[in-house]
């Protein structure tokens, strides 16, 4: 479900010792060109060669049917500013229309691959004074990828960013040669981005 593994990821964020885990919205706008770009955050990024505007929004809970089945994702947007309920009038709600949701590290917008990435469509809408809610749908993502990394048996997938978040490693030795046993030298094997369990050729996970 959307709401556990974007919470998972942005709960990562309070471990993290630099920079913190974004959560960026993009909501398609029937007859525009560009759709609505927005990041949680105090402050607009530039991330994929596109400009995201620092904006209020928050997750609801999963909204389920008598029967415990998740039906419906609420997300709220601040309508404080009014700017989101103008597309929601002028588009019927913007009912049908997607949403993309994706997460993204602050110290990491060159990567153009985002951490984490869902597409919704809009099922309904609601506006009050405080907030804008776009219930997303029934099957809670129509398309996800996380992550988007190829997993590989003997080759590290963090050998293009040594010493950098995900490898971890901040000796003095040169780069290494994507190994296991490279790995092991630095006395880094627990961070190694290869996994030796698994059968040749790799997998997507």
């Amino acid at each position: 479900m959307l709401n556990l593994s974007v919470a998972g990821m942005l709960e990562k964020s309070l471990l993290a010792s630099d920079g913190v885990w974004l959560l960026l919205v993009e909501v398609a706008i029937p007859d525009s060109g560009e759709p609505l770009r927005l990041v949680r955050n105090s402050e607009d990024i530039v991330w994929n060669g596109c400009s995201w505007t620092a904006f209020n929004f928050k997750l609801g809970e999963v909204i389920e049917d008598i029967e415990g089945k998740p039906e419906a994702v609420p997300l709220q947007i601040s309508n404080i500013t009014q700017i989101v309920q103008a597309y929601v009038e002028k588009h019927n709600g913007l009912t049908g229309t997607t949403v993309t949701l994706r997460v993204v590290h602050s110290q990491h917008l060159d990567n153009t691959l985002p951490e984490l990435e869902e597409i919704f469509t809009v099922q309904s809408t609601t506006c009050d004074s405080k907030w804008v809610t776009f219930y997303l749908g029934s099957d809670i993502s129509t398309q996800l990828r996380f992550p988007f990394r190829r997993v590989l048996k003997n080759f590290c997938a963090w050998r293009d960013q040594y010493k950098g978040l995900e490898c971890g490693y901040a000796g003095a030795l040169p780069a290494c040669d994507g190994t296991l046993q490279s790995c092991r030298a630095r006395g880094n094997a627990m961070r190694y981005g290869g996994e030796p369990s698994i059968p040749e050729g790799g997998l997507y996970a």
